[in-house]
């Protein structure tokens, strides 16, 4: 009695019609059949392999119903159902829903694509911190600069300058509810500016990078100036840890956008789009948790009476932390090769 075949029927020799037709593209396929069996299913493949592995399946499809129409021989008629039918079973396996998918975005998918667009956020930091540092080196050096270009953001500064002199209780615990979620809606309105002017090639982003920065290293340089400058540091740092780099992630978001239509690469800018757009919308997503919790500590911790040291001590905390889970969460052990005869 022969015995029942459990693993993949051996590839057969193509017929002629197959040779022309296939072109690697069996091979291709079952390799990245392979692959998403290791792994996590489809989620385990990069955007690039997805695409490639639905337009090798449709082909592998069409050649199958070719050589069943046609009669082709059996063992390239056996591979082809094999190969087909795994592909199938990746493709529309039913998404897993509730806890668990929540739990796979935050564990995995949220940093690997974080960490999978590195240069992108690294373009987002360096708009933000040269025109920050420059505004903070100008206004330190000239601190009647500031009063000069900008009034309004002068009255500003010194009002800060003024509710960090001491170590007052310059927000009550009963207003501090109220101050978390204006704060919270504010960043998130900022955040998503970033992120929607990458549509317009990425300038709306660029500029809000730019401007923000400009903002924030003049208020550092001005502060610089007045004895409530620690105070003020140990206010800004503990949630600055979170919503500051958010706000580059954000703008990483964007920069994608305004990258797929400006330079698209091996496909048309509408599918470049789609593929920018479903990682920009994890990162989004991730820059939402991200800013409810920076806008908690905004508004609860870092106003609260504590010597500097201790809210200096939970700002590199809370930043080991956060970089530990965007560069480590997420990462697998590569898998094992399978050796060949």
């Amino acid at each position: 009695m022969p015995e029942e075949q459990t693993g993949p029927p051996r590839e057969a020799a193509l017929s002629p019609e197959g040779a022309r037709e296939d072109s690697g593209g069996r091979r291709r396929l079952a390799e990245l059949v392979e692959k998403a069996g290791r792994l996590r299913g489809l989620r385990g493949l990069s955007e690039e392999e997805l695409l490639e592995f639905g337009r090798l399946y449709r082909r592998a499809a069409s050649h199958l119903a070719h050589a069943r129409a046609h009669g082709l021989n059996a063992s390239e008629l056996e591979y082809l159902n094999w190969l087909v039918g795994r592909a199938y079973g990746l493709l529309y396996v039913t998404e897993s829903a509730g806890l668990r998918s929540v739990g796979r975005f935050f564990a995995s998918d949220l940093p690997q694509t974080f960490r999978r667009h590195g240069r992108v956020f690294l373009l987002s930091v360096a708009l933000f911190l040269a025109p920050a540092v420059l505004a903070a080196a100008l206004t330190a050096l000239r601190p009647d600069l500031l009063e000069l270009l900008n009034p309004q953001l002068a009255a500003q500064l010194h009002a800060i300058a003024e509710r960090h002199s001491g170590n007052a209780n310059w927000l009550p615990a009963q207003f501090r509810p109220i101050a978390s979620s204006l704060i919270m809606t504010n960043n998130i309105r900022v955040s998503f500016l970033a992120f929607a002017g990458g549509i317009l090639l990425g300038l709306l982003t660029v500029i809000e990078l730019v401007y923000n920065g400009l903002v924030l290293g003049a208020i550092a340089g001005g502060v610089s100036h007045t004895p409530a400058s620690v105070s003020f540091w140990a206010f800004v740092a503990p949630h600055g840890m979170v919503e500051i780099p958010a706000i580059w992630i954000s703008a990483t978001a964007g920069l994608l956008l305004g990258l797929a239509i400006i330079e698209p690469g091996p496909y048309s800018r509408v599918d470049a789009l789609r593929l920018a757009g479903r990682q920009a919308v994890v990162l989004m997503l991730g820059v939402i948790v991200f800013l409810v919790f920076a806008a908690l500590v905004e508004g609860f911790f870092s106003p609260a009476v504590a010597p500097p040291s201790v809210k200096f001590t939970a700002a590199a905390l809370i930043a080991v932390a956060f970089w530990s889970y965007l560069l480590l969460a997420g990462r697998r052990r590569p898998a094992t090769e399978p050796t060949g005869p």
